[in-house]
């Protein structure tokens, strides 16, 4: 009874229905590869530092790949017992159309270590942390990605 159409679609309708389609697959794979990066923002984050010893002159280097898809900040600490120093702020922007955009963004950042510094520390162990948080999507904000070294400090 419903098997065939009495009258046929004409084509500029069929035409309009394969590009709406279309178009709202694209829309979804879009939608499906930003999830993501809203879900992922911080991709890679390493720590380096010139030597273990730190002292006058030692040079620290974060470097930080985001999703792009919003603002991340990377902040670099010297901890040793009780006393934190807050070393360095990096903030790397997204992309300015972050749902479309997928390329990622990288940044890196060095410190060179001064007296001033390393003035409030002791000589001994210490740990060295960079921590990458991101910013809130969806109501979520996810968990930062922290990497930390073990070094010792030789205040000068």
């Amino acid at each position: 009874m419903f098997e065939t159409r009495a009258i046929g679609e004409a084509r500029p309708l069929r035409l309009l229905r394969r590009a709406t389609v279309v178009l709202v697959i694209a829309f979804l794979c879009i939608g499906a590869i930003s999830s993501y990066r809203a879900w992922v923002q911080v991709q890679y984050l390493e720590l380096r530092s010139s030597e273990s010893t730190l002292h006058s002159g030692s040079i620290v280097e974060t470097v930080v790949v985001n999703s792009a898809r919003t603002t991340i900040a990377v902040r670099l600490e010297l901890i040793q017992g009780v006393h934190a120093e807050k070393l360095d702020v990096l903030e790397l922007r997204g992309n300015e159309l972050g749902f479309f955009d997928p390329r990622p963004k990288s940044a890196a950042q060095k410190v060179v270590l001064t007296a001033n510094q390393l003035a409030g520390f002791q000589s001994g162990e210490a740990l060295l942390r960079a921590t990458a948080t991101g910013r809130p999507q969806w109501g979520r904000t996810p968990p930062p990605v922290v990497r930390e070294t073990k070094v010792q400090i030789i205040p000068q």
